[in-house]
């Protein structure tokens, strides 16, 4: 019979993967931290979220202000470099990033895209001729090998410091590491204001690491903060955080990092997510699907989105 011909085949055991997992700072490891099981159900399960706005704003705003970088570097049109983009440039660059992202079916009602439109325009007038002519690079990519895993995150800009601006090659330590946030500043007792500086203290050990030198400071911009009425004319006082690098704050946060890895590795290895041990934002819970059986969001009550009608 034909199984006979399978007497003496002997299969080895599966030996464990060496491969080691890839832990990006803000998809991995701060989305764990906001909310352990929202991150269960969307980051491992891949289960596909009803709401996308968050992401159609989060990924429009970076990828437009990289193309008004790239405008300004003359890396577009060599003829423009130099030059700031206009709002005209603004809603071409606007458009074309909208159209790849409904391609993806990741889209968001109008007054989302007119609030998104807005501020990305001020921002350009009002932070464009004095940071663009200091970017070095932008959406730099960083990693390291942690042992057991790869820690990998993507800063937004690169940027000689003011003092340092007309300085090819400037120090690495005269340096800022800019990220770029969608949201209003959160207060100083939100869990997202730790979250941030933690990311940056993370991103900051990256480029040292790279580089053998701590960057000067870290720039955290609320793009938000430029939406009120009138236009602002100078940088809103909320509209940045400024973080400052030493290295046993780096340290720690880089402890962090690893201890919030095992987290997640005992988490899988369990196959079980449970409710964070510290209650998410208001926000956070708004834009959850899971909210709906969920003890840490009883608190904000059961009820459909308030965030984007």
């Amino acid at each position: 019979m034909t199984w006979q011909h399978y007497n003496g085949i002997r299969v080895p055991h599966r030996t464990a993967s060496s491969v080691k997992r890839r832990y990006s700072v803000t998809s991995h490891i701060l989305a764990y931290r906001r909310c352990s099981r929202q991150y269960g159900f969307f980051g491992e399960r891949k289960y596909e979220p009803a709401l996308v706005v968050q992401m159609f704003y989060g990924t429009i705003v970076h990828q437009v202000l990289d193309l008004a970088h790239a405008h300004y570097a003359g890396l577009l049109d060599p003829s423009l470099r130099g030059q700031i983009p206009t709002d005209n440039d603004i809603d071409d660059y606007f458009t074309e990033v909208e159209n790849g992202l409904r391609a993806r079916r990741i889209n968001a009602v109008q007054n989302v895209k007119e609030h998104a439109r807005k501020v990305l325009k001020r921002f350009n007038s009002l932070e464009g001729p004095i940071l663009y002519p200091r970017v070095v690079d932008t959406e730099c990519r960083l990693q390291a090998d942690r042992g057991n895993y790869i820690l990998h995150g993507n800063v937004d800009v690169l940027a000689r410091t003011e003092a340092a601006a007309q300085i090819q090659t400037p120090d690495p330590s005269n340096m800022e590491l800019w990220d770029y946030k969608g949201t209003r500043k959160p207060s100083i007792t939100s869990p997202d204001f730790n979250n941030y500086r933690f990311q940056m203290l993370v991103y900051a050990e990256l480029y040292r690491m790279k580089t053998g030198s701590l960057p000067e400071a870290g720039v955290l911009y609320f793009l938000s903060e430029l939406s009120d009425d009138p236009s602002p004319t100078a940088r809103p006082i909320n509209a940045t955080l400024e973080v400052s690098f030493e290295l046993a704050q780096v340290q720690r946060a880089m402890e962090e990092f690893g201890s919030t890895v095992a987290d997640i590795e005992r988490c899988r290895l369990l196959r079980q997510w449970p409710d964070p041990n510290a209650a998410p934002t208001e926000e956070t819970c708004d834009a959850c699907d899971a909210r709906w059986n969920c003890q840490a969001a009883i608190r904000f009550g059961r009820r459909y989105n308030m965030l984007y009608p």
